[in-house]
């Protein structure tokens, strides 16, 4: 018989294209490596809440035990767990940007490599997900559920950001 691996679960508030997630992430290894492996197209997200961000439409809440989360949902990654966030790996250069997102403008820092200018750092990233921090975040609309308005860190994927510049 071998050995069950008894994984920990996060509570977390994502921010995506269609729906606002209220839930838990169970991350393995560093959180980076975590959402950035090249294989991993999708993510469970357990103990769930779904709300819809486009208002008026025919969807409402929707609560499970598990969904699985296409990675082009998720935007903007924010755990709960302040030990947590303080243990994400980031790089020590940063820049202080104003990012626009469907659904937020973000204040905060990227943070990038040594040899990485700001204007090239999508462009030499390995994966789609980066961390931001001291982040200030203005809803572009009206949100179905609370998200944090500033956080010391967000995990977010790039794909989402429409535009950026230094502030």
């Amino acid at each position: 018989m071998g050995m069950e691996l008894k994984l920990e679960r996060y509570d977390v508030q994502i921010l995506g294209r269609e729906f606002q997630y209220v839930g838990q992430l169970e991350p393995i290894g560093q959180a980076l490596d975590f959402f950035n492996r090249g294989n991993r197209s999708t993510f469970p997200v357990y103990d769930v809440k779904l709300y819809p961000v486009a208002p008026g439409g025919p969807l409402s809440t929707v609560a499970r035990p598990e969904v699985v989360v296409d990675s082009s949902e998720l935007g903007l990654v924010y755990f709960s767990d302040a030990g947590y966030r303080q243990g994400v790996q980031r790089m020590r250069n940063t820049d202080c940007v104003i990012a626009y997102t469907p659904h937020a403008v973000l204040r905060g820092n990227f943070h990038r490599g040594v040899e990485t200018r700001l204007r090239d750092l999508f462009d030499t990233m390995q994966g789609a997900f980066l961390v931001m921090t001291d982040v200030s975040v203005f809803p572009r609309v009206k949100l179905p559920s609370s998200f944090p308005q500033s956080a010391d860190l967000l995990i977010v994927n790039r794909f989402f950001i429409r535009v950026f510049h230094a502030e």
